[in-house]
């Protein structure tokens, strides 16, 4: 018998990347959907964007800064595991 292990805490967007030629057709709105929808049952989703320039498209989809930086993150608070 395997023992029962509930799933992690948190978890880190480390990139969303598109490409130049296709960007600003919503496709980073829906990868950060698909990610918050895929995640949705950890307390916390964390990314670390690289520029300071990419941290609005994270706030637009529910993101918040962190305290002390440009890290991002959202929070579940509905599912504390």
């Amino acid at each position: 018998m395997l023992p029962f292990r509930s799933p992690p805490s948190n978890k880190t967007i480390h990139y969303v990347l598109v490409h130049p030629d296709y960007q600003g057709k919503g496709i980073a709105g829906e990868m950060l959907e698909r990610i918050k929808e895929k995640y949705k049952n950890y307390l916390y989703i964390e990314g670390t964007p690289e520029d300071e320039k990419n941290v609005p498209i994270y706030e637009k989809h529910g993101f918040q800064r962190m305290e002390h930086g440009a890290a991002i993150q959202i929070c579940n608070y509905s599912d504390k595991r």
